[in-house]
Formats: C-alpha cells, structure tokens, sequence
C-alpha cells in the first residue's frame, strides 16, 4: 500500500522556526571554535551491546557517530551527559515544537498518521490475541500531542498517556486523555496493558533494557507492544554517512544517542521477554535526501521508490509489532 506521507513538510510544517530555535538551545554545549565542550560531554561504549569495536566513524554538527561493529548499530560517542540531557528535554524547545508544528496540524497528522498507526497495532492485536475484548487498555510513553491515542479514545477504549512536557498535557486533556505527567520510570498501576506504545522514544532512553522490561511487565499476555526508532541501516544513514551532509532529522546525536541495527532491534525485545510479530521499515529517506540537495521530485514518484526502499528493510525507521 503506497505511504500517503511523503515527505516530513505533510506532517510537521512550520518546523524551521522550531529548528532554529533548537540550534540556539545548543549553543550552550559548544565552544567558540565550533566544537563540542567536554565539560559537557561522556564517552560510552555501543549503548546496545556494550562493544568498544566500532567502524566508519563520521562527525555531524561535531557529533561523533559509530558503527558497531558487533551489532551494526550506529551510537554517539561522546555523547551529552545525563545532565546535560535532562537540561535540553526540560526546555521550552519542545513546547515550541508542539505549539508551533504539531498542535496546530493534529487533524491533520490524526488523519495521516493516527488513522494508519491505529489499523496496524489493531491488526496485529488480532493476530496475536485470540479472544478480542470489546474495549481495550491502552498506554502511550511519550504520547506527544495524541494524533495516534486519539483515535484509540474515539473508538472508546481506556486510553491513559504519559508525557512530560506541559504543552502537550494541557492538549492531550483538551482532547480528552488521562495523563500521567512525569517519567515512564516513575509510573505506577495496578492494570495491565492490552497495547501499549512507544513511537519515537527508545532511542533517547539511557538505559533501553530497563525501559523494556517496565512495558514487559505492564503488558497484558498477548497484549501488544509497538516500537518504532531511527534505523541504523537505513538508505539515509547510509547516504548521509557518505556525503556528510545533515538531513534535519534521524541523524540529530544531541537527542538521538543510538539508532539500531535491524538485529540490535529485535535482540533488544527479545531479551526483555518480548515475541515478535512483525517489523517493517516507514521510510522518508528519500524526500529527506531531495530536500537537503535543494531538489524536486513529483510526490508519486517518492512515494514509489519508497515503498520499494521499505520492502527491501533500508526505510529511515524502524516499527516492531510485539506481544506477551
């Protein structure tokens, strides 16, 4: 089925205010000269697997970023501290993001995004789950401003969000979302989860095993876990790794500390208990690569060759349908 979203500009306009407003925010953590302040700064090993062997290191907005060579993850190294990390997501950056990008548009991305999302996890909840229940429980992490938990809400289901930032609460209650506001870590509940998701979020966790384990033992038996994070072995990454140019997106080693190979993914679930159903690419690498070059392309023409991009597992994010 062609992919209706092709190209980031359908999804979130109005992003180069937001943008620039980021790389003010960043200019905190570099020198005069450009570079990156140590003061700043850690040096790890691959956060998936540990190894210190890595291959085709290349540097972007002075991030460092290397190929694992035992699990073909791409990781930051060094990376922001933990400190440094909690002061960016604190910012009012990401209410700007909301206010400005995607509150404005949440029919629209509740349209594009949340309606597919929304048929996807229900059709691999009824691959997995024999018995289906009539109302569902359902746990968003990092829930955003809602376009793909609001279509859950509409189909009358117990929808519960956890979200930290306060612009993205104050929407999700307007449109009728509980909201936990604080940490996933810090989440309590005596329920279990027929879904729960995590779009966009597993690649800015510090500690990925721990965060898995806590959905682990949130998920209903046969309830279903979907994941989605920037892909490592992606024709973006690949292209980006080769030219040196910044694509915007993906590739951003001040919030995206690891991006993960297609094993490093399924290792990563599977070790926290969790069984795959399914995974696929959902790629904009090639719109992402058009528009760095400042070129155009008829709009079928990406979604095509996309759609092809994805069959072959090379899109620029990776989605895993898992259960209990």
């Amino acid at each position: 089925m062609k992919n209706l979203i092709s190209s980031p500009e359908q999804v979130k306009p109005n992003f180069n205010k937001v943008k620039n407003r980021w790389e003010m925010l960043l200019s905190r953590y570099y020198d005069s000269d450009g570079s990156l302040n140590e003061k700043y700064l850690t040096n790890v090993d691959c956060p998936h697997c540990k190894s210190k062997n890595y291959t085709d290191s290349f540097q972007l907005n002075s991030f460092w970023h290397h190929t694992c060579v035992d699990c073909n993850s791409v990781y930051v190294s060094p990376r922001l501290n933990d400190l440094a990390l909690e002061e960016l997501y604190s910012d009012e950056y990401y209410s700007e993001m909301f206010n400005e990008a995607m509150i404005p548009f949440f029919d629209k991305r509740k349209k594009l995004i949340g309606q597919s999302k929304y048929s996807q996890v229900i059709n691999s909840l009824k691959a997995v789950c024999q018995k289906q229940k009539k109302t569902l429980r359902i746990l968003d992490i990092g829930a955003g401003i809602g376009e793909v938990l609001s279509v859950f809400n509409d189909n009358e289901n117990i929808c519960e969000a956890i979200e930290v930032n306060p612009s993205a609460i104050k929407h999700l209650k307007s449109i009728g979302i509980n909201v936990f506001e604080d940490s996933f870590y810090n989440y309590k509940s005596n329920e279990k989860f027929d879904i729960i998701m995590a779009w966009g979020v597993i690649e800015h966790v510090t500690n990925p095993s721990l965060f898995l384990e806590k959905v682990y033992s949130l998920l209903n038996t046969s309830g279903v876990f979907v994941s989605e994070v920037p892909h490592a072995q992606s024709l973006l990454v690949d292209y980006c790794r080769k030219t040196g140019k910044d694509p915007l997106r993906i590739l951003q080693g001040e919030q995206h500390i690891i991006l993960y190979s297609n094993e490093a993914y399924i290792d990563l679930h599977k070790k926290a208990g969790l069984k795959l159903h399914k995974v696929q690419t959902n790629g904009l690498d090639l719109s992402t690569i058009i528009g760095i070059n400042k070129k155009e392309l008829n709009l079928d023409i990406i979604s095509d060759v996309q759609s092809t991009l994805d069959s072959f597992m090379i899109g620029d994010l990776l989605r895993g349908f898992w259960y209990k």
